[in-house]
């Protein structure tokens, strides 16, 4: 059962990278994008990681091939505001990452573009079971057209809210099993640059945890994007995305309660 989900995932992959055709970009107004990403995480001591992934983007009609690096240092909150008068922190983790794009366009020059990123992550009081995860966090973006020697510089905020709703409704804990991660993001362009100006993505997927070491998920997204460059235009995109995680757990950590664990799957 397990080998026939990942049959899936790849023949998925394959049907909408075949189906990637010549065409103009006049006709990105609805189009079809497919990402793939691999995952890795790695500790350094109980409350720092580095979490890392490279993943390519390709687009219908075949306008252009997106290669991503992306790596994000996380720092784990363990205190808590004593003018709050909680017992748990109020922000979960802070967050200090760089991602570098190389857009291989079909019908023009090349684009490249970095980004550094900082943020925080913290828990809503939620429904019973059903974890509310908020992601905030500042973007600077530096766009540059092989063609031209000027960088493009751009600044965003964006906000993501996300859950995980556990399929197999394990009692005690979730060591492996379907689940299915939900978010919504919203993107605030405070100065655009020339590609790529997103404005909302709402993703629903499917999600199995193999092990404590892998974990796999597919979603299919909405999300609205501007470009600005030349005639200044919004497309509709949908977005099927495959993503893989190699967990990495630590050693000799303690063990965790089902709340955590559901926690975990979440970025």
């Amino acid at each position: 059962m397990k080998s026939y989900y990942y049959i899936l995932f790849i023949l998925l992959f394959f049907t909408f990278r075949v189906a990637s055709q010549d065409q103009t970009e006049d006709d990105v107004k609805v189009n079809a994008q497919l990402w793939l990403d691999y995952n890795i995480q790695s500790h350094f001591g109980e409350s720092k990681s580095l979490n890392s992934y490279v993943g390519y983007r390709s687009i219908t009609p075949n306008i252009y091939n997106n290669f991503l690096v992306v790596s994000t240092y996380n720092i784990a909150n363990k205190k808590s505001l004593k003018l709050l008068k909680r017992d748990k922190p109020f922000i979960n983790s802070y967050h200090l990452g760089a991602r570098a794009n190389y857009i291989a366009n079909k019908d023009k020059k090349d684009d490249f573009e970095f980004r550094l990123m900082q943020g925080f992550k913290f828990y809503l009081p939620s429904i019973k079971e059903v974890p509310l995860m908020n992601y905030i966090r500042l973007e600077e973006r530096f766009q540059k057209t092989f063609n031209t020697s000027g960088w493009d510089i751009g600044f965003r905020f964006r906000y993501k809210v996300s859950t995980v709703i556990d399929l197999d409704k394990h009692i005690f804990n979730f060591t492996s099993g379907f689940y299915i991660p939900l978010n919504v993001e919203f993107f605030f362009n405070l100065k655009k640059v020339d590609r790529f100006n997103d404005v909302i993505r709402v993703s629903p997927g499917i999600g199995y945890k193999l092990n404590d070491d892998w974990k796999f998920e597919f979603y299919v997204s909405y999300q609205n994007t501007q470009n600005t460059s030349e005639n200044e235009s919004t497309s509709n995109d949908f977005v099927f995305r495959l993503r893989i995680f190699k967990l990495n757990r630590k050693k000799n950590k303690t063990k965790q309660s089902k709340d955590e664990q559901i926690k975990e799957l979440m970025e």
